[in-house]
């Protein structure tokens, strides 16, 4: 039997993440899984941090993705000229 690295066991991550430790380890690839071990167990804390965490942000250092359209301006829309 292959040994899977701890790293990469969403149980592990999950242990770690009960006791504080591990949120560097919570990736795109495992965070679902995460998200149905905490609803599976009852953490409803656990569950919330991971929802948000797995919400779209930044992959850049200029901010949030925008979630809305784009304007022509900042109320150039509904302005009197």
């Amino acid at each position: 039997m292959k040994a899977q690295n701890d790293s990469t066991d969403p149980q592990h991550i999950y242990r770690q993440l009960k006791l504080g430790l591990g949120h560097e380890l919570v990736t795109d690839a495992n965070v679902f899984e995460l998200i149905a071990l905490a609803q599976k167990d009852g953490h409803q804390l656990l569950e919330t941090e991971l929802r948000e965490w797995q919400a779209p942000c930044s992959d850049s250092n200029d901010g949030p993705r925008p979630t809305m359209a784009p304007t022509r301006g900042f109320n150039k829309d509904n302005v009197k000229h």
